[in-house]
């Protein structure tokens, strides 16, 4: 039957601390750029740096320059003159932005860093390799061919690290209620131990476990009890809820669970492959990651 669902509940969680010294979120890094709504990601990520006692490490990437027809065409003088009209409108375009940064670094009280990184430079995915967590802008459709990826797209497939896609115009401003899309396999699991300083923080947490079976390896007898009780462990006030999708696209029925739950984070496991110029993401994965209007925890 379509739907059909049951919950189970583990033990009382145990109190959570995070004591000086343990792994926790110390760097966060976001990404923004000249094409970015900046305001909502940027204060997202000053949350989450102030509430974690995190640095927050700002790279911008320059943008392209705009060109006008006639300045397609100059020549001498004129290309100089067109080099120092673009030079100005990128120093104009960053100043705004960092303005903005410091202004959200002030008002949290946050250590904080400034990056600058100049139109197609070839190390940007560098800068999130050292970092705790990565916050950036949720990426535009690209259809359903096969292209190159963009750069939320590389850093979910390669980069080894827990990137956060913030979805366009979005107004989070706490992490407070969690959904998790559990499915016990490698991905899912590594993205429950990156948001594992999230989950241990938030006031509600639901483990969602669509079309489970039980005979299925990591599922053990009730399907996410397992990964509940070890939530719990950590100090998350969690719950389990099973979930059948009765032949529904399990992405979009993934999204209008984390609409019902009021998620402000859904956590899940990224699956996709990439291999020089060619990438590709699983169906549910590509349809929360350029679909979700809340900001989604992906690993891989």
């Amino acid at each position: 039957m379509a739907n059909k669902q049951s919950t189970w509940s583990p033990p009382e969680p145990a109190p959570f601390s995070i004591e000086e010294g343990t792994a926790g979120l110390r760097e966060i890094v976001v990404f923004i750029d000249g094409h970015t709504q900046t305001p909502g990601i940027l204060e997202f990520a000053g949350m989450l740096a102030q509430e974690h006692g995190a640095r927050l490490i700002s790279v911008f990437m320059q943008p392209e320059p705009t060109v006008t027809p006639a300045e397609t065409f100059a020549r001498g003088k004129g290309m100089q003159s067109t080099i120092e009209v673009h030079r100005a409108q990128l120093e104009r375009i960053e100043a705004e932005h960092r303005a903005q940064f410091e202004d959200i670094v002030r008002h949290h009280g946050i250590q904080s860093e400034w990056r600058s990184l100049p139109y197609l430079s070839s190390e940007v995915g560098v800068h999130a390799y050292y970092a705790d967590l990565v916050v950036i802008a949720r990426p535009e459709s690209a259809g359903e061919t096969a292209a190159p990826p963009g750069l939320a797209e590389s850093l979910v497939l390669s980069s080894g690290r827990p990137i956060i896609v913030f979805p366009p115009r979005g107004t989070v401003s706490e992490v407070r209620r969690i959904l998790v899309a559990w499915s016990a396999t490698r991905e899912s699991i590594r993205a429950v131990a990156d948001a594992l300083p999230l989950l241990a923080r938030a006031k509600a947490v639901e483990v969602l476990v669509v079309d489970h079976d039980r005979n299925r390896a990591g599922h053990g007898q009730e399907p996410g009890a397992d990964i509940a009780r070890h939530l719990a462990r950590h100090g998350a006030q969690v719950e389990v809820r099973r979930l059948s999708s009765g032949g529904k696209e399990v992405g979009r029925l993934l999204l209008s669970e984390a609409a019902a739950f009021r998620a402000d984070l859904l956590v899940m496991g990224a699956y996709g492959h990439s291999h020089l110029r060619e990438w590709m993401f699983g169906s549910v994965t590509r349809t929360v990651l350029y679909e979700a209007d809340f900001p989604v925890l992906m690993s891989r």
